[in-house]
């Protein structure tokens, strides 16, 4: 029964202590509550009394914390300005030394903006009907090429909307051969087509598809070139004739002539349509395209 007596005075004296050390500081300083369990808070000193010590964080949400939970309050060394005569009282009733007051905390140092540097994009969309003025990269033929042969070219000229350019000079175009016709012997012109559908948008914006009308080149007729042929083999052959055996002669010298102009003509192909790399092209685009435009 004794031995209980000693314990619950020593307990007492110490909850005591508490409460003289904490009285001791001014409501208004910030403090740390050192809890028994090994737990603290800190923030701004509200209230101390017999039953509890009632804190406030920076966020003006207020704690109370029973006494008999508390181990010590104590001033928080970054912001505790004690008077010498407070620090001897606190020597007095704690038997500890008042601690020096923590060197101030660096600055902290803020990462850099990047949002700043960002660029913003917006998007604007190029009408159907906008002509692309290209540069072909492919040389084509309508004796060589073939329908689904891959085609490149370049816009040789930059593409504007919505008072963006959208499209800078350079961009790349991608296509195909849509048709191939080579020049027949007898009739049949040759011809060549062609019809570009994805686009490549310059940086990262990927390769987009476009719709645009297709292209087509055909040879120029030669019945002009023919007739000559046939006129100059009919005009020799006369000559010849006329040579050999008089008028009568001439005559069927132009007929035997003439006849084998028109043999050299059924026998020759027409002219080819060909199209080498650096050839300039226009296409119209068929249905609107929508791009990202950076905005400085």
């Amino acid at each position: 029964m004794r031995n209980l007596v000693l314990v619950l005075g020593l307990t007492m004296t110490l909850m005591g202590c508490a409460r003289t050390d904490a009285r001791e500081i001014p409501a208004g300083t910030d403090v740390t509550v050192q809890k028994k369990d090994g737990g603290s808070l800190a923030g701004r000193l509200v209230e101390v009394n017999t039953e509890q010590v009632v804190i406030e964080s920076k966020d003006g949400v207020k704690t109370s914390v029973p006494r008999s939970l508390v181990e010590s309050v104590k001033p928080a060394p970054a912001v505790a300005e004690r008077s010498d005569a407070q620090a001897k009282a606190a020597t007095a009733t704690t038997g500890e030394a008042p601690s020096a007051p923590a060197p101030p905390e660096a600055p902290a140092v803020r990462a850099p903006d990047d949002t700043a540097k960002r660029p913003e994009f917006r998007e604007v969309t190029v009408p159907a009907g906008t002509v692309l003025r290209l540069t072909l990269a492919t040389p084509v033929a309508s004796d060589t090429s073939h329908v689904e042969d891959a085609v490149r070219a370049t816009l040789r000229s930059p593409v504007t909307a919505e008072g963006f350019q959208a499209l800078p000079a350079g961009t790349l175009v991608l296509g195909h051969v849509t048709s191939a016709q080579r020049s027949a012997k007898v009739k049949g012109r040759a011809s060549i087509g062609v019809r570009f559908n994805t686009i490549d948008l310059p940086g990262d914006g990927g390769r987009e598809s476009i719709r645009t009308g297709t292209i087509v080149r055909v040879a120029p007729a030669t019945k002009k070139k023919d007739a000559a042929k046939i006129g100059i083999g009919a005009g020799a052959g006369a000559v010849i004739g006329g040579i050999i055996g008089g008028g009568s002669g001439a005559a069927k010298g132009a007929a035997i002539g003439g006849g084998a102009g028109t043999g050299a003509v059924l026998a020759t192909r027409g002219e080819e349509v060909r199209l080498p790399a650096g050839t300039p092209l226009s296409v119209t685009l068929t249905a609107p395209l929508t791009v990202r435009v950076p905005v400085k």
